[in-house]
């Protein structure tokens, strides 16, 4: 009898034990369950139109401070930031993302199409080069931008100064500078310039000597390639018009490669890229650019034309297949893009159907 209820009290502090342990167990399972955080599924990055419209009279013009802080993706963001908070809450219509080093050139899209979603702001069009440099060892980042504003900042129109070459530097700019004086516009008009330089040892001193030439403009030099073969240099610009072109909204002069636009709207693209070397792969390339362009407000007159290639051969099969002006187009060889497989891109400013063109002038 006293060995049955030995038994009895064991069995029942094994249940108690076994109890306690699920208890524990479980509880222990709950707790963890409530702790872990759940899987959170990221959406893609919006996708960024090829082209916008904006109004003539409204555009200003932006370029980003070179930074000399942080990584690739942190400059980016710094950089848009700072574009965002410049342009008080105006519409970027175009960004052109210039990134030096061995960081993925396409981070920079992601981060365009987070920031701007974050901020609501409508996204821009896009193009994005892999250069050499900026003369600046920490710089990685470099963005130029074309801002939509409320403001009546250019009521003659604009004129668009294809690329002009040099033997260097200095050279690209005094090539430029007669095609400016031939536009009859004064330099302190000039809103932007671009350089793009085969070889940039000191980056300060190459954007002092065009803001010198040009001192309202917003300039942007950068080194095109790693490894330059020589010393040249190809620049183009923006400028205001002090009064509408006489014959038409749109005015190409050709010995002088600059457009006079005085249509009310203006068509900017993003960069329409090539995966090929040959002539169908370069006209396959401005035909989906024309197409993308042409779908708003139906624009089909070139204005400016810049084509980005990697090598020669890509450079000979973009200049054998255009059909637009000579002076509004401009090839120039970059250090890469957006995509491994690419061989060259092509980025255009056009007027719509509307405006009523002249013939190049000479």
């Amino acid at each position: 009898m006293h060995r049955q209820k030995r038994r009895i009290k064991l069995a029942a502090s094994l249940a108690a034990a076994i109890s306690v342990w699920i208890t524990a167990s479980f509880g222990a399972q709950r707790h963890r369950k409530q702790d872990d955080p759940k899987n959170q599924v990221l959406p893609l990055p919006r996708e960024l139109p090829m082209a916008l419209a904006a109004d003539t009279a409204g555009l200003d013009f932006h370029v980003s401070p070179l930074l000399r802080t942080g990584g690739l993706s942190a400059q980016i963001r710094s950089s848009l930031g700072t574009m965002i908070r410049d342009t008080h809450g105006e519409t970027i219509v175009k960004l052109r993302a210039f990134v030096s080093g061995a960081g993925d050139a396409r981070r920079v899209q992601s981060e365009v199409s987070t920031m701007f979603s974050e901020h609501k702001l409508p996204l821009p069009v896009l193009t994005i080069l892999q250069v050499g440099g900026f003369g600046e060892d920490r710089a990685a980042v470099e963005m130029e931008a074309v801002v939509s504003t409320r403001r009546n900042l250019n009521p003659n129109g604009l004129v668009f100064f294809s690329g002009e070459s040099g033997g260097s530097l200095p050279l690209a700019l005094e090539h430029l500078s007669k095609s400016i004086d031939a536009a009859s516009v004064p330099k302190s008009s000039v809103l932007q310039c671009s350089c793009f330089a085969a070889r940039l040892e000191d980056g300060a001193a190459a954007r002092a000597l065009v803001s010198a030439i040009f001192p309202e403009a917003a300039i942007n030099v950068v080194q095109a390639l790693r490894d330059p073969a020589d010393d040249s240099a190809t620049c183009e610009a923006i400028g205001q018009l002090r009064k509408a072109p006489a014959n038409g909204s749109l005015l190409v002069m050709a010995d002088a490669r600059a457009a006079l636009v005085s249509a009310p709207r203006l068509v900017f693209t993003g960069m329409q890229l090539t995966f090929g070397n040959y002539l169908d792969d370069a006209r396959e390339a401005f035909s989906r650019l024309q197409r993308a362009a042409s779908g708003i407000e139906g624009a089909n007159t070139p204005v400016r034309v810049d084509a980005f290639a990697l090598d020669k051969v890509a450079a000979a099969a973009l200049s054998k297949t255009t059909s637009v002006p000579a002076s509004t187009f401009t090839v120039n060889a970059v250090e890469g893009l957006p995509s491994v497989d690419a061989s060259s891109g092509i980025e255009a400013v056009l007027a719509p159907a509307s405006a009523q063109g002249t013939p190049p002038t000479r």
